[in-house]
């Protein structure tokens, strides 16, 4: 056989071995991309960092699933491989789990998995702290309840505080839960002989830029470097939403005012997967209906004012409250106009939190579990304080509510916290369904859900007399009637009431899915409405949550007026700063939209921290959280080949690439016959 026919034969053989060879790349055929997951990121305050961060090129492990505590102490004392990935579901998910699989060298992550058809077993899980905001508001005080003898939150297990050191991931897609443990099942359940054989892996991708802490970070970013600009953390905050019965014009600055305030965030360790519904959501539907119902009845004569206050940022050292406390002393609030006065802490009449109401301690068949006042100091002789609770006690015979005084020594972790640091002597009352320890052991978890708060969205049917929708509804027309008595110094002759219809579409709005029919109302064609509930983190303040804007609209919806104006001609009116005018759909679904003029507005609920000239950092005065910058979030698993398979590839791979050179070198110092155009390609 002629030379170069012997090359051809060579170069046919190897085209023979990669038959069956297309355009796929090869990554997607060696990874299977998992959907559905939600990471823990890392935040930082004053002085240290906390969550969660793989390396910069991803972590990789073996998967092994933990089913109990047996399974823990082999991985972390007996498991052969170098690096694991470990697998746990939500009753394995503890901090004395999590603590183990921190102290081990073997393991690069933890995942968690949940499915959406899982009916958790866990009693309690709240990865915050037992004295949440243990070092803001009024903690530097010696009569401050929480970090003594007893805790608010005695479930905490504060998993949100740590620095974890490698990434975690919540996994709640059905399908992507199956392709994990199906691939455990099959190449890793099997303990023995792991060393020789293929296993399942997983590679995590979570890496955080930011590192150490706020002030180390924020310095970072600011630093000069025109070539290349770099961001590596942002100020957590956001924007707070309040609104006023009557416009606060210049005319009436000694007007004063009732404070009606609520949260408007929560936070988990997972982005995305912040439900809140009873940290959160329950005390904001009820106060929104509580101010609906009063801007429904005949106050015009009353001497006051109220106003609607829901706060952001509370569960990070009271970002929101504290921001309005320092507006406030520096008459930045509102902002600065010839039409609106700046108020003072002195023309706060009284603050009314609602904060955590649900009846999870509610006996079986039994009447509603009570709520609970939590006064500030000193306000047993305050006639306001004393007026108003004696006007909610007495609606008991009226409407099935059940009140009682709170035998705690001192205020729990609300926003009232901020208000009674600036000024000791402000009369407030916060409204909780807890004495002196959470009832929630779920807060600030992706377990304090519809399902703990016990919703089913109704749609329009009548709610049941046992019913979150008629409990939230009957104590927001209390709320309501008493408020008016203090304003109009008469007790409520009307008959309006909150509607549990209304609660229940609220309460779907925050807790199913933003495309809802009043979220459509308050909104218009600019707006896209999305199938799953809103974001309740408060986030970063250069990313507007979008849950705070569609808060604001709602109250302009229940609240505001419409007038006959245009589409083009809805705008912010030059000699009506008291208004804002909002385009929306409306009520009625038939209308090209209204024009909605409302005292709805939006004030800054960032920390102060951040805008004096040479903050001292660890002092404590204000919030310092930030939140770190990252690329992407990623999770992916694959085949890892047993050492005995990588030793053959690269046996084969290397004989191969050393016949590649011998075939090159016998065709380089062959080339003048094999190349030679005098050859007679057909001869022998």
């Amino acid at each position: 056989m002629h030379r170069l026919d012997f090359v051809l034969v060579f170069l046919l053989s190897a085209a023979f071995l990669l038959k069956g060879a297309d355009a796929t790349r090869t990554k997607d055929r060696i990874y299977a991309n998992i959907e559905g997951t939600s990471a823990c990121f890392r935040r930082m305050n004053g002085t240290h960092q906390f969550g969660c961060a793989s390396q910069r090129t991803g972590n990789v492990g073996v998967l092994q699933v933990l089913n109990n505590q047996a399974d823990v102490a082999w991985l972390v004392k007996e498991a052969p491989e170098d690096k694991y990935m470990a697998v746990v579901f939500s009753d394995m998910f503890t901090r004395q789990t999590l603590d183990a699989l921190k102290e081990s060298p073997k393991v690069n992550g933890v995942v968690l998995l949940r499915s959406d058809l899982e009916e958790s077993s866990l009693a309690s899980y709240s990865p915050e702290d037992q004295c949440p905001n243990r070092y803001s508001g009024l903690s530097s005080f010696s009569e401050q309840q929480c970090g003594q003898k007893e805790s608010w939150n005695p479930k905490g297990n504060s998993l949100l505080l740590i620095d974890w050191g490698f990434p975690i991931f919540f996994v709640h897609n059905d399908t992507s839960i199956k392709k994990i443990t199906d691939c455990f099942t099959k190449h890793n359940s099997v303990r023995e002989g792991m060393a020789g054989r293929s296993l399942c892996a997983m590679e995590m991708q979570a890496f955080m830029i930011a590192a150490k802490d706020s002030e180390t970070c924020i310095r970072r970013s600011n630093m000069i470097n025109n070539l290349n600009p770099m961001r590596y953390c942002d100020p957590m905050g956001d924007r707070n939403v309040w609104a006023t019965l009557f416009p606060r014009e210049a005319s009436e600055p000694d007007r004063s005012v009732i404070i009606l305030a609520a949260r408007l965030d929560t936070t988990s360790m997972f982005d995305g997967e912040s439900p809140g519904a009873v940290s959160t959501v329950a005390g904001l539907v009820a106060a929104l209906a509580a101010y609906d119902l009063l801007a429904h009845t005949d106050l015009q004569e009353a001497d006051g004012n109220v106003m609607l206050m829901l706060f952001n940022g509370e569960a990070y050292d009271y970002i929101g409250s504290s921001r309005l406390l320092y507006d406030i002393n520096n008459k930045m609030f509102p902002k600065k106009s010839a039409n609106v006065p700046s108020m003072g802490t002195d023309k706060i009449r009284m603050v009314i939190e609602l904060n955590q109401l649900s009846q999870i301690n509610r006996t079986a068949g039994g009447k509603v579990a009570p709520m609970f006042f939590h006064k500030t100091a000193g306000n047993d002789i305050n006639n306001d304080v004393a007026t108003f609770i004696n006007a909610m006690k007495k609606l008991q015979s009226t409407i099935p509510v059940s009140f009682l005084d709170s035998s705690a020594s001192s205020l729990p972790p609300v926003s009232l916290q901020s208000f009674v640091k600036a000024d000791s002597k402000l009369p407030g009352v916060a409204i909780t369904d807890y004495d002196q320890s959470f009832t929630n052991n779920f807060y600030h978890s992706i377990l304090d859900d519809s399902k703990l708060l016990g919703f089913s969205y109704l749609n329009g049917t009548t709610a049941a007399p046992d019913s979150i929708q008629t409990f939230l509804a009957d104590l927001s027309t209390a709320l309501g009637w008493s408020i008016y008595e203090l304003m109009a110094k008469k007790p409520y002759s009307g008959t309006a009431r909150v509607n549990s219809s209304m609660v229940d579409e609220m309460l779907h709005c925050y807790l199913n899915s933003i495309n809802c029919t009043l979220m459509r109302q308050a909104t218009n064609d600019d707006y896209t409405l999305f199938e799953y509930p809103p974001a309740l983190y408060v986030g970063v303040t250069n990313g507007p949550n979008a849950a705070t804007g569609l808060t604001g609209r709602l109250v302009a919806l229940l609240t505001g007026k419409e007038v006959n104006v245009t589409k083009d001609k809805c705008k912010i009116n030059e000699t009506d700063l008291t208004h804002q005018y909002l385009w929306m759909r409306g009520n009625d679904d038939s209308s090209k939209g209204v024009c909605v003029q409302t005292t709805m507005n939006y004030s800054a609920a960032s920390s102060p921290a951040f805008d004096i000239e040479g903050y001292d950092w660890k002092s404590g005065q204000f919030s310092t959280w930030t939140e770190s910058v990252w690329k992407s979030f990623e999770v992916r698993i694959f085949l890892k080949p047993s050492y005995g398979h990588e030793a053959f590839v690269i046996s084969f791979g290397s004989v191969f690439l050393l016949l590649s050179f011998i075939v090159v070198y016998f065709i380089y110092i062959q080339s003048d016959v094999f190349f030679d155009p005098n050859i007679n390609n057909g001869g022998c």
